[in-house]
Parts: structure tokens; C-alpha cells; sequence
């Protein structure tokens, strides 16, 4: 049976919440918009009247009530709603017009981003619904319900199954079906059934995601359906299990999420060549912030010597592949590396650069080298060689790729040196 707490009495109201009979911060729908940074408060503020107005009632659910309830920062805001999320979205936009609306998805589901001088803020909207599986692995038939209870029922762990009222007659209600408060308060990991991984076995990456993120650990019973679990991995499109690792690198901190990843056997279940480098570890320990997908897949899978196939598995985009490959190129330098081997490397990408530094272990030489080849460019411009008689053609290219291998040397330091260069070139090419 569902557990709805509602807001305090007037007698009560300095009193906080109670929790595994710890306290609290108190939970209510002004505590909930003065924790919020500006932007996603203007968001909310806009959401709420717009719901007010055509007699909507939100939810904001998961993270939100769970992490004001710890005293938690709180910088993502998902709202449930008990109508059309188009409709809602489009009617948000005209009462704030700078927002942008994405489009909405078969699961009800639709972005409301808000991008000010102060930052950026964005509202995840979902319908309330229902979800049943037909198999493992397979994507959910979904029915929309009016029922906040029966939507909290279908989702992944107990410490997301929270929900906090704000508008309408269930403003600052908290309902909190599968006591999710206490175990967040307790730092327990609590899946809600069973079958959870079986239906869906991406919720495997999420629990490391949220663990490592409120440092959480799993339940005994949670622990083993994890270690029973990982046989459904493989049911799971690349696709799906790419867009995991998408948002993890989106939130930041996903060191500790890759740790449990590992630990639980999740990457191996997904490919089995599919190992966390030390290298990475380190790297993802030193770096925090959140990075575009392209540079975490890059930290995640260059060090492996079986990386083109996990990216296969993955089903990952041309660009994906490009910067992997690349960060995995540039690994693989000898040191010192020759010109013949910078060259092999100077068309990488700036991203996968940017990831094999931070996976290089030692040595700056090769980073010095590669840097400074990537800069160093023939003082004579292509125009000035064929002004000294050179044709257009494999002879120019020759030439100015001897011009800057020499001003790499150091061997030509000069425009004037170079012409003389240039000059001897034309003398040797006559007299073949």
C-alpha cells in the first residue's frame, strides 16, 4: 500500500521530516524551489503556472524529493505530469518564450530547456504511465495512468520512486510507496522487484550510475539479482547501452560508476574484451566534469587492444569510432616517435588528443613532439615555391613536405634558407 505523507500542520511546520528516525530537511514545494539554481527555478515557476492554469497536477519524482530530503545539491528536475507533455510543453513556451522544446518521444516524454547569462537549465517532462515487458530486453508497452503510485511502480530503484506534489490539490504531498526515503537516508541501493534487470538490464548501468553517485550500496537481496542479472546484457541493443554511457559522461564524477561497472561485471556482460584499464581509472579519477560522449568512450575503451569490436557492439556513430581510434593512435606512439610517426597522427581529432593525454601515464616528450609538429609549418607559403619555379603538382607537395620536415629539425631557420633550399631542389629534380 502506498505511503503518502502530507505537508505539516501549522503546529508542525518548523519540524522536519523523519526518516529511519534521523531528520531531516522538511520536504515541501517551496523548500523544493528555493534549493534549485536560478534558471531551473525559473523553469519550475513557469511549469507550475502553466499547470495551475489548465488544471495539471506535477510531480517532480526521483532525485529531486530524495536528494532535498538528504540536504542534497539539486541541479536535474524530472516532472511527471498527468496529461498530454506536448501540449503542456508548447503552452509552457508561450507563457516563457526563451525556452526550447524537444520533441516528444512514444514514452510520453519531452525536454524543456532554458539557456540564460546565469546558465543553462533543463526540465525532463514525462506522462504518467504504466509500463509491462513482454521479454527480456525488449522495450515496454506503455499505458497512460492518472495514478502517481502506479508510475513510481515502474521505475528502477526505490531511492527513485519518490515523488513531491507541486500543484493542485497534492501540492507538497510526498508519496514515498517503496520507503525510499530511508533507504537513501540508510545509503541502500533497493531494487523494486524481482524481475527489475530481467525487464530491463540498462537499469544495471543506472544502479552504478546512482550508487557511486550517493554512495550507495546494494541490499543483500539486490546484490545477488546484480550477480544473477548480467546474463541479460547481451538482450540489450549497442544503441541503449551507448546512450547509458552518453549520460553518464553528461553528469560528471563517473569514476566510481565505472569502478561498480567493472566490479559488477556489467561491461564484461556487455562485451567480454570489455576491461577497465588502470590507465582509465586514473584518468577518470583526475577528471570530474561532465565531457561530451566522444572523449568518455575515448578514456574507456582506447587502452584496449580489442576496442573496434566493443565499439561494433556498441553500434556507435563514425565520429565515435573516429576519436577511439584516434586516442588509441596516439597511445600506441614509440618514444621518442619519429617524423614518419607524427605523421602518421597529426590529423587527430582535438578530442581524441585531448583523451590519450590524460591516459598517457608518464612522458611528455611525444605530447612536446606532437605538439610541435602539428605547429610547425614551412615559413614559404605554397605560392612563394611555385614563384621560385616549382609546379603545381606531387613536386610541390614534396617540397614543402621537405621544407617542413627541416624546419622541424631545426636544420632550415630561415624564409631565406628555405628559397635556397627550394633552389637546390629544382636543380636536383633538372638533372634527373
Amino acid at each position: 500500500m502506498s505511503r503518502i505523507v502530507h505537508p505539516p500542520t501549522r503546529d508542525s511546520r518548523r519540524a522536519s521530516t523523519s526518516v529511519n528516525n534521523q531528520s531531516t530537511p522538511r520536504i515541501s514545494a517551496s523548500s523544493l524551489r528555493r534549493a534549485l539554481p536560478v534558471p531551473l527555478r525559473r523553469l519550475l515557476v513557469a511549469a507550475e503556472a502553466t499547470a495551475t492554469a489548465r488544471g495539471i497536477t506535477l510531480w517532480a519524482v526521483g532525485g529531486a524529493p530524495r536528494d532535498l530530503a538528504l540536504g542534497e545539491a539539486i541541479n536535474d528536475l524530472d516532472i511527471a505530469i498527468d496529461g498530454d507533455v506536448g501540449r503542456f510543453a508548447r503552452d509552457l513556451a508561450v507563457r516563457l518564450p526563451e525556452v526550447e522544446v524537444g520533441g516528444v518521444s512514444a514514452f510520453g516524454t519531452a525536454a524543456v530547456t532554458l539557456t540564460t547569462t546565469g546558465g543553462a537549465a533543463r526540465l525532463d517532462l514525462a506522462r504518467l504511465r504504466s509500463e509491462t515487458y513482454t521479454r527480456a530486453g525488449a522495450l515496454p508497452t506503455v499505458r497512460w495512468t492518472r495514478s502517481i503510485e502506479g508510475d513510481l511502480a515502474r521505475r528502477d530503484f526505490t531511492v527513485n520512486a519518490i515523488a513531491l506534489g507541486l500543484t493542485g490539490e497534492h501540492r507538497g504531498h510526498l508519496v514515498d510507496p517503496f520507503e525510499g526515503l530511508a533507504d537513501a537516508r540508510a545509503r541502500r541501493l533497493r531494487v523494486l522487484h524481482p524481475r527489475s534487470f530481467e525487464d530491463d538490464a540498462t537499469r544495471l548501468w543506472r544502479g552504478a550510475r546512482i550508487a557511486a553517485a550517493r554512495r550507495l550500496r546494494p541490499d543483500a537481496e539486490t546484490a545477488r539479482l546484480i550477480d544473477d542479472a548480467t546474463r541479460w546484457a547481451s538482450m540489450i541493443t549497442g544503441e541503449r547501452w551507448f546512450g547509458e554511457l552518453d549520460l553518464t559522461a553528461r553528469r560528471g564524477h563517473t569514476a566510481g560508476a565505472v569502478r561498480l561497472l567493472d566490479r559488477w561485471g556489467v561491461l564484461r556482460a556487455i562485451h567480454p574484451a570489455w576491461l577497465v584499464d588502470s590507465s582509465t581509472q586514473r584518468a577518470l579519477t583526475r577528471h570530474t566534469a561532465p565531457m561530451p560522449a566522444t572523449r568518455f568512450a575515448a578514456l574507456l575503451l582506447a587502452p584496449l587492444r580489442d576496442y573496434p569490436t566493443i565499439l561494433t557492439r556498441l553500434t556507435v556513430s563514425s565520429e565515435v569510432r573516429e576519436v577511439v581510434r584516434d586516442a588509441a593512435r596516439l597511445l600506441a606512439l614509440p618514444e621518442p616517435a619519429s617524423i614518419d610517426d607524427l605523421a602518421t597522427v597529426e590529423r587527430t581529432s582535438a578530442e581524441g588528443r585531448l583523451a590519450a593525454r590524460w591516459l598517457a601515464a608518464h612522458g611528455t616528450a611525444n605530447w612536446r613532439a606532437v605538439d610541435r609538429w602539428t605547429r610547425t609549418k614551412p615559413a614559404l607559403a605554397a605560392d612563394e615555391v611555385v614563384a621560385l619555379g616549382v609546379l603545381r603538382g606531387p613536386a610541390l607537395g614534396q617540397i614543402l613536405s621537405e621544407l617542413r620536415r627541416a624546419r622541424y629539425e631545426r636544420t632550415l631557420t630561415s624564409k631565406s634558407a628555405e628559397r635556397e633550399a627550394v633552389r637546390r631542389f629544382i636543380a636536383r629534380e633538372g638533372s634527373q
